[in-house]
Order: structure tokens, then C-alpha cells, then sequence
């Protein structure tokens, strides 16, 4: 697997994990799993971040 492979899996995976705790914040009838929503979001964004890490660098061609 290249690093273009990784980061596009990380990326959809952390979007993917932001938008469940972004439901889990807007549904009402959810209101128990708050914490667990917000641990969702920060999840989500971190792995968002991490996948910056996987960038290939540009040539200079």
C-alpha cells in the first residue's frame, strides 16, 4: 500500500467516525450517549489529522 492509499482510508474513516458522533449530537432521542458523541467527534478529527501525515511530497519538476 502506498502513502496516497493510507491517507485516503484514514481520511474516509475519520469522516466516516465524525459524522456517527455528529448524529449521535443531533438525534434527541440519544441524549444518554452524549459523551459518547463528542468522544466520537474529537476520534474522528484526530484520525483526520493523522492522515496529513501520510502527504507525498510534491517534485520540484
Amino acid at each position: 500500500m502506498n502513502k496516497s492509499s493510507i491517507r485516503r482510508g484514514l481520511t474516509l474513516l475519520g469522516t466516516l467516525i465524525f459524522a456517527v458522533g455528529l448524529a449521535f449530537m443531533i438525534i434527541e432521542e440519544f441524549t444518554p450517549y452524549q459523551t459518547m458523541s463528542i468522544i466520537l467527534l474529537v476520534v474522528g478529527i484526530v484520525i483526520i489529522l493523522i492522515s496529513n501525515f501520510y502527504r507525498e511530497k510534491r517534485s520540484r519538476d
